[in-house]
């Protein structure tokens, strides 16, 4: 401003001509103009490479912040820019049943057949010889907390969650996968309404916007339906893309050695069984309107896990019963099967020899990350690393000789010159530390007072990476309506009297996931200090218990 009321004293003065002063005032505003769009590509490059979180806080300076950073411009370009997690962290989804009502009539009642078997041969009955009048005792009613959770991640928030599922509708769902920063979350299948065609997107560094997802393309007879297994991205393309198992409930058959098959019912089993048939690709978006299309025929019922793994344009499914890697290329719609290092177990007495896999697909230095049975010895364990032209390479191995040989590895950590593996067999848990230097391998007993108590009790999201994309967007529902709006408006106003309850909810579910949640800090902690302090109290730990 100063500037041109100076242009237009001087022009007045006669130092300059009418005309040029109305030039460079034309100039002077032309250029501010392009400056102000400067500005906003330069910011809108620096809040690209903040963490998620602080973007999202950085909404709060102005409107024009809100819209620069809500954009779905933003989104890609903060995906692709954005802070990546400091190392080492562990992100995961913390799970725990809440329990509301105990049924104490039939656990009396429990009580009571047992006294009566005691009594049959011969032994005393003591209190419980008296019959209960409850004949029909209620079952338990409950609920599971999801608690997301990332240890190490640089903030301190103790052991709240970045975000909690609570006493929700599907909340009872199994974690599935995430891919640019959003987790999906679907059904197991083992209820009538535990729909596994049915998903839920969430994005943990954005609050609100949880978002439904289905496969609603069930025969209808009713003997057909879809297990959601994976979600990717293609970057070609620009779409995100479900992956689900499609199941037929079949005739059990029953079978004879010479191959030959007959209607009659196997006994002690079903007449109709769930049987896995074929992997299918849907898109979401503006793509959603198409059916769901084949990828690959002929699954023969192997055992494909409900979890994947998302990398680069990829979605990896583990094939346990083929021994393979099932490589998705979300773009082309195309499976590369990629075969399991290693050999399969053999069985003793000349049976079928059974899968080597040690673990589920995990993910190590930007890589998928697979344990094996290492040459077949069920005792010892390798660690596998799926390099750029699809061949593995085997990163080490070591006897397990802490837990049984049925023990999986739940997860394996790079710490610069040596490896942190967890092994987990029921809720049996050992720390094995492998140093790269020596070969040498050390052994770490749990904490007994502060570790999951069961397998189920964690999910870790393998290649998490906070974003600010939205399941809305990929949903692709766009702008609400007006009368939407209100809608949603009234609910809000009116479900907030519900708040105190949520949080106790909230309370409640953190309390029965804390031990969870603390073992994941000590397992960081322990990173941490690695490998300088390997061989100078890290592995004397247990005995400070």
């Amino acid at each position: 401003m100063k500037r041109k009321r100076e242009d237009a004293a001087a022009a007045a003065d006669g130092e300059i001509p009418a005309a040029a002063a109305r030039m460079a005032s034309s100039s002077s505003s032309s250029s501010s103009s392009s400056w102000g769009a400067i500005c906003d590509d330069v910011v809108r490059n620096i809040f690209a490479r903040l963490p998620a979180r602080d973007a999202v806080a950085s909404m709060a300076l102005s409107r024009h912040h809100r819209r620069l950073i809500a954009s779905p411009e933003f989104a890609r370009l903060h995906c692709r820019h954005g802070a990546l997690l400091p190392r080492p962290h562990i992100a995961y989804v913390a799970t725990a049943v809440v329990a509301t009502h105990r049924d104490m009539f039939g656990r009396v009642k429990s009580l009571e057949q047992w006294a009566e078997q005691r009594a049959k041969h011969g032994f005393g009955t003591g209190a419980f010889a008296c019959q209960s009048s409850y004949d029909d005792p209620e079952q338990d009613r409950s609920w599971t907390y999801h608690g997301f959770h990332v240890a190490g991640d640089g903030r301190r928030r103790g052991t709240d969650p970045m975000r909690v599922l609570a006493r929700q509708k599907r909340n009872d769902q199994n974690y599935v996968g995430t891919c640019n920063g959003v987790v999906l979350l679907a059904g197991k299948g083992e209820a009538e309404d535990d729909d596994p065609s049915i998903g839920l997107l969430l994005n943990p560094a954005v609050a609100g916007d949880e978002m439904k997802v289905s496969l609603d393309c069930s025969s209808p007879d009713k003997r057909t339906n879809y297990h959601i297994s994976g979600l990717g991205y293609g970057p070609r393309t620009r779409t995100y893309k479900l992956l689900a198992r499609k199941h037929e409930f079949v005739l059990n058959l029953k079978v004879y050695p010479n191959g030959r098959k007959t209607r009659g019912r196997v006994s002690g089993q079903p007449l109709y069984i769930d049987r896995a048939d074929e992997l299918v690709v849907y898109s979401l978006g503006t793509a959603a309107e198409q059916q769901p299309r084949t990828v690959l025929a002929g699954l023969d019922n192997d055992k494909i896990p409900g979890r994947s793994l998302y990398m680069d344009g990829a979605v990896y499914l583990l094939n346990a019963d083929k021994g393979t890697v099932l490589a998705f290329d979300v773009d082309d719609e195309a499976i590369t099967p990629i075969d399991l290092p290693g050999e399969r177990v053999v069985v003793e007495g000349g049976g079928e020899a059974r899968s080597h896999a040690k673990s589920d697909l995990m993910e190590m230095s930007g890589r998928v990350c697979v344990a094996t049975a290492d040459g077949g010895d069920e005792t010892r364990y390798a660690i596998w690393l799926l390099m750029g032209d699809r061949r593995w390479e085997r990163r080490c191995a070591f006897r397990n000789d802490y837990l049984s040989s049925a023990a999986k590895v739940a997860g394996v950590w790079d710490c610069s010159s040596g490896l942190l593996i967890l092994l987990q067999s029921g809720d049996e848990i050992s720390i094995v530390i492998h140093d790269d230097v020596t070969q040498e391998v050390s052994h770490l007993d749990a904490p007994p007072n502060a570790s999951p108590e069961e397998e189920s009790d964690y999910r870790i999201c393998w290649g998490y990476k906070p974003t600010l994309v939205s399941p809305a967007s990929i949903i692709g529902d766009g702008e609400l309506s007006q009368h939407e709006q209100q809608r949603r408006d009234l609910a809000a106003y009116v479900l907030a009297a519900l708040k105190p309850a949520k949080e106790l909810d909230r309370r409640m579910g953190q309390h029965a996931a804390l031990r969870t949640v603390c073992f994941m800090e000590f397992l960081v902690r322990i990173m941490q200090k690695l490998p300088s302090l390997l061989h100078h109290g890290i592995t004397d730990l247990d005995r400070f218990y």
